[in-house]
């Protein structure tokens, strides 16, 4: 007769492998995640009528949950429980970790890539000043083009042109790094997770009674 016994606390599977480095990037990651938002405020209440996908609000927010909810995991499960209830809320919370991630890392990417577009846009357009409203920019495409249409050009309601080529600027290249590095770091964790779907293996062991013992992780 084969009895199955509880694997004794140290010899429980991890959560993640390289423990220690996952939490490093989890610690990254919940800083950027703040940085985005503190950018995407910054924005809302600088330049409220800036497009909403100049405003990197929508990328932030789940990079700032996935940090979040990753550190929670890995702060207060450090092992799995298996063959147990408590398991698959362990479980649980890992699949909304990696999910947050994931989606964390597409948004960031994302954002990164419409960043990338208006920064080159506004590389090569040629801003003025409205003539109708002061604290107006308007950037098109060539300086001696006078149809402003929605393709060619960016109308900056809120900004003046030269904060539109100085802090606008500044401000467009923070978002570009801080989400291109977001998005690099959020996939390295999704990676860990899946480099630790591994299968724990235990050997027999002998009870006072002689009788073969199995320890599994029941995974």
């Amino acid at each position: 007769m084969i009895t199955f016994v509880p694997v004794p606390r140290k010899y429980l599977p991890a959560i993640i492998r390289y423990h220690k480095l996952a939490k490093a990037l989890l610690g990254l990651i919940l800083l950027l995640g703040l940085a985005l938002c503190f950018l995407a405020l910054w924005l809302l209440l600088w330049a409220p009528n800036i497009r909403q996908r100049d405003n990197p609000h929508w990328s932030g927010i789940p990079v700032l949950l996935s940090g979040l909810v990753g550190l929670i995991l890995l702060c207060c499960f450090r092992k799995e429980h298996p063959g147990t209830n408590r398991n698959y809320f362990v479980y649980a919370i890992k699949v909304l970790s990696v999910t947050l991630s994931a989606l964390g890392a597409a948004a960031s990417f994302t954002a990164f890539a419409f960043a990338v577009i208006h920064l080159v846009s506004l590389y090569s357009m040629t801003c003025v000043t409205s003539t109708t409203v002061d604290k107006t920019c308007i950037c098109q495409m060539g300086a001696g083009n006078d149809t402003v249409t929605s393709t060619q050009s960016y109308h900056y309601i809120d900004l003046s042109c030269v904060e539109v080529d100085s802090i606008l600027t500044i401000l467009i290249i923070f978002s570009c790094a801080t989400n291109l590095i977001a998005g690099v770091l959020e996939v390295w964790y999704v990676y860990l997770h899946w480099a630790s779907r591994y299968k724990y293996t235990y050997s027999k062991v002998r009870t006072e009674d002689n009788q073969p013992t199995v320890l599994t992780n029941l995974r």
